[in-house]
């Protein structure tokens, strides 16, 4: 079974994390290879595109040959660095709200549906636990991106 409350709370905690956000420290670099908050948000976004897709069609049925998406080049083709913060911030956050509406309102008999894989079935149950924790993985990511962000700025 989904644990929605934890759903909640993980989406919950990333908003409390974006309205903490400065939108001129979403766009810093702390590093070449680093993401910037925005493209960290950015990538959340694609995230919840791509899994908003596998739960729809999955409450359907079971799903094969859909596509996976590549990260790193979803995040550079959609340039999140150069995008207004508030815009992304505001996406991500609709976008999960209604995310979370769907969780809610899966019925139970589509829960084991499958998405096909080369690696193996995944059920829309699981998809959707893994979606959240994703979402807390990556919380932590932008909290600790956060933090360097504001230590660079204060040494300046």
């Amino acid at each position: 079974m989904i644990d929605l409350d934890s759903a909640r709370d993980a989406v919950a905690a990333f908003e409390e994390l974006l309205d903490r956000t400065d939108a001129e420290a979403a766009h810093v670099r702390v590093s070449p290879d680093a993401w910037t908050l925005a493209e960290i948000t950015g990538h959340l976004i694609d995230s919840a595109a791509n899994n908003h897709q596998r739960f729809a069609r999955l409450r359907l049925g079971d799903l094969e040959g859909f596509p996976g998406y590549e990260a790193q080049q979803w995040v550079e083709a959609q340039n999140y660095d150069r995008c207004d913060f508030l815009i992304l911030a505001t996406l991500w956050s609709s976008y999960n709200a209604f995310l979370l509406h769907l969780a809610e309102n899966t019925p139970e008999q589509a829960l084991g549906n499958a998405w096909i894989r080369p690696d193996g079935p995944q059920t829309l149950e699981f998809l959707i636990s893994d979606y959240y924790a994703h979402l807390r993985l990556h919380s932590d990511h932008y909290a600790g991106r956060l933090s360097e962000v504001e230590a660079a700025s204060e040494n300046r």
